[in-house]
Order: C-alpha cells, then structure tokens, then sequence
C-alpha cells in the first residue's frame, strides 16, 4: 500500500520506506504530487479546506486535539495528535492495509479486524487482531514470543499464557472462515521462538 504524507513543514520527511514491504511511505510539501497512492496523511487544516476530497483514497489527518471532531466529521479515517512520529503512523496506516494471502488451498482477506475465507467472514477482538498482523507482517516466518506479550489481550489469563490463548482462538477463526478445521494448523509455534504463519500472499 502506498502511502502518500503532506508535509509542509517537512518535519517528517525521509527517504521512502519499506518499498519492498506492505507499505511504503512517500513525501511531498503539498498535494501537487502526481503519486497514486492508497492513503493520503495531510493536516488537520488542508483536510477541513477540502484538500484530498477530489482523490478516492482514504484520508488521515493530523494535527492539534481541538481539530479531531471536525476532521471526522470531514471524513478522516483516522486522526493523530501533534506530536507523532512516524512509527505511529505506520501502526495507524497498517489497520487499513487489505491483506490477500492464501494457506495451503485456501485463499483469506483480512482488513481491519475482519477476515476473510471461503465459509465466511469473522470479526476478530483487538488481541486477535494484532496477533494476526504480526503474523501477516512477516507471512511464512517466524514471530518473536516477546512481540506478542506487548499485545493487548484484555483480562484473562496471566500475562505469560495469553499469547497462547490468542493463538487458538486464532488458529479457530481461520477454520471458521475457511470452513475447515485444517486451516488451523497453518498457524503454528515454532520451539523456543515463538509462532509462524505458514502462507503465501495473494496478487
């Protein structure tokens, strides 16, 4: 997904990122840009004038607290607070990310919490959802044990034992979604590491 950041004060301009990864991120002091992109960040201000509303991209506007409820009510699909960085909005950017990816046979869509298969779609809670895009993230290999313990999983379980929980849970929405148990098993623990999901992505 390409990401298109307005920047007139170029606070936050640097080279593109992650141009060979699910996102990448480009950088303009206006929108005289000739980029196609899937997502435009820009500032609370140019959102509330209009700026962007002629593109059929979602839109992601920043700037002062006071500005929030009018930038939504203008349409923004998200909204960051001054100050942010850049590693924020990459995690802001990755909730609207339309991930195709298939497991064995079986294709799946997964975007913002919701996935995708053959049977069905299911809506996953906010700990699932996060563990399935670190998965999706880094689709076919393994993911740190430790990078799922700063998940928010909710009450339940005691810290240690609530990746594991959200690993089944997990493993049981993509058999559902796929209409077959097997699907489960494409999410598995790698010994002493952590999890992997053992897929391919999708044109």
């Amino acid at each position: 997904m390409r990401v298109l950041v307005i920047d007139p004060g170029l606070k936050h301009v640097e080279e593109e990122r992650n141009a060979e990864g699910p996102l990448s991120f480009f950088f303009s002091p206006d929108l005289g840009s000739p980029l196609v992109c899937d997502l435009i960040v820009l500032p609370a201000g140019l959102l509330l004038e209009g700026a962007g509303a002629d593109r059929d991209v979602l839109r992601i506007a920043y700037g002062p607290a006071s500005l929030t409820a009018d930038a939504f009510a203008e349409g923004c699909a998200d909204y960051l607070r001054e100050p942010w960085d850049l590693e924020e909005l990459e995690a802001r950017a990755l909730r609207f990310l339309t991930w195709r990816f298939r497991l064995g046979e079986h294709p799946f869509t997964y975007s913002t919490g919701r996935l995708a298969g053959a049977a069905g779609t299911v809506a996953l809670p906010e700990g699932e959802r996060r563990a399935l895009e670190l998965l999706l993230h880094s689709l076919g290999r393994p993911v740190p044990r430790k990078a799922f313990l700063r998940v928010r999983h909710g009450p339940g379980p005691s810290p240690s034992r609530r990746p594991d929980m959200t690993i089944c849970r997990l493993r049981s929405r993509l058999a559902r979604a796929a209409g077959d148990s097997r699907a489960g098993s494409f999410l598995a623990a790698v010994r002493n590491y952590g999890y992997r999901l053992d897929g391919t992505p999708c044109a």
